[in-house]
């Protein structure tokens, strides 16, 4: 009996070190995809404003009446429909109602991504990323 509980509080050791390491194992990967999130995030944030300025430029170009400044949409947050709905909206019928949405919105392509990625979450936004 004295050697099954020492086998059987060997075992529950054992377990323990392998719960523990698979917690570390996990907080490693989530701090990694954290850190990829973040760099993403950056990449996005200086792809739309590299679009900005190129758009600020063609209006230049057009002979807009324009301070110099970038044109900024105040008070605009993102687009206004609803999110996207893993359990209830089907992908392909979400993303034909974005493209209508965006081409009537009159936003160039370009801005697309950074406006859809508002839209997304979960899943679906890691499929963007």
């Amino acid at each position: 009996m004295e050697r099954e509980r020492e086998k059987e509080q060997h075992e529950k050791e054992q377990h323990d070190k392998d719960r523990e390491f698979e917690m570390e194992r996990m907080e490693f990967e989530c701090s990694k995809m954290d850190s990829e999130l973040q760099m993403k995030a950056k990449e996005v944030k200086k792809a739309s404003s590299e679009i900005g300025e190129d758009e600020e430029g063609e209006d230049n170009k057009e002979g807009s009446v324009a301070s110099g400044h970038a044109r900024r949409r105040i008070g605009v947050k993102g687009p206004k429909m609803p999110c996207f709905d893993e359990k209830s909206d089907d992908m392909d019928a979400f993303l034909h109602r974005f493209e209508v949405y965006a081409e009537s919105q009159g936003w160039s392509k370009g801005q697309w991504a950074v406006y859809l990625s508002a839209l997304l979450k979960e899943k679906a936004l890691g499929g963007l990323l």
